[in-house]
């Protein structure tokens, strides 16, 4: 169990901890929540794999963070961890280009510990929880629709459809999390871009942080969704896959900002 409380989050260590953990939980849960979007009788079972690898490799390195996290792991958290990267391998291994029941109740067991061990790292604090759903859906989404694209290379008659419908959901957590942004800003944030202000990091630093973070986390990410939804509809779904390299990479950047500002100031933008 991590302590995420801002004011008690003091050290750029500890918070540099937050940020990567955060980070890495969000983007195992994320992969992992999405991948019955895209049926493995399309894709085959080759893609449910790579994703199943990048939760893997998330979990893994996210444990390796929370073990040297204060206080420390909770005999729950270790359980959950054990749980999910058991069920994974499991998954990893047995699964065929039919999901079969088995691997239906893996993936109902995978969520449900998912969840558990949100709450448990997250000490139980709906602000935290909340501003980790949203999170883990963006991320979760612009990865899993990243690596869908890379899999038209390997089942060229894949219809651009599953794409299509990642952009929906893209859309659909971003507007989401855009209007709780906005609504922080409205209510609890207005004093730390107020001139001469020396809540936060200070006005110049306030407005960097907050205008880079809108801009690269929501505003070019929204714009180039626009460009991939266009050369879907084109069916140059190679390009698409290029240009969602560039979305992932700005929510990445404009997500690591706001776990930043949620952990030192309280601010879940």
């Amino acid at each position: 169990m991590i302590s995420l409380t801002p004011y008690i989050v003091t050290s750029m260590n500890s918070i540099t901890q937050i940020v990567i953990h955060f980070f890495l939980l969000s983007l195992a849960f994320g992969t992992q929540i999405l991948s019955p979007v895209v049926s493995t009788n399309l894709t085959g079972v080759g893609f449910y794999k790579l994703g199943t690898s990048i939760v893997l490799g998330s979990l893994v390195m996210a444990l390796g963070v929370d073990y040297f996290m204060e206080p420390g792991l909770s005999s729950s958290e270790w359980i959950c961890y054990g749980i999910l990267i058991v069920t994974n391998l499991i998954g990893h291994v047995f699964h065929r280009d039919t999901k079969s029941i088995l691997m239906w109740l893996l993936y109902a067991v995978q969520i449900m510990t998912f969840t558990t061990l949100v709450f448990y790292s997250f000490d139980f604090k709906p602000e935290w929880i909340n501003f980790f759903s949203l999170s883990m859906g963006l991320l979760g989404i612009s990865n899993f629709a990243m690596i869908l694209g890379h899999y038209y290379l390997v089942v060229p008659k894949l219809s651009e459809e599953p794409l299509i419908y990642c952009l929906y959901i893209f859309w659909t957590v971003i507007f989401l999390k855009l209007i709780s942004s906005l609504a922080i800003i409205f209510s609890t944030a207005v004093p730390y871009l107020e001139e001469g202000t020396q809540l936060g990091d200070g006005y110049m630093f306030n407005w960097l942080f907050i205008s880079m973070r809108y801009l690269w986390g929501y505003a070019a990410p929204l714009i180039l969704s626009f460009f991939t939804y266009r050369l879907c509809k084109l069916r140059s779904t190679q390009s698409a896959t290029g240009v969602l390299y560039i979305v992932e990479f700005f929510v990445i950047v404009g997500e690591l900002i706001s776990v930043y500002l949620m952990a030192k100031h309280g601010l879940p933008l």
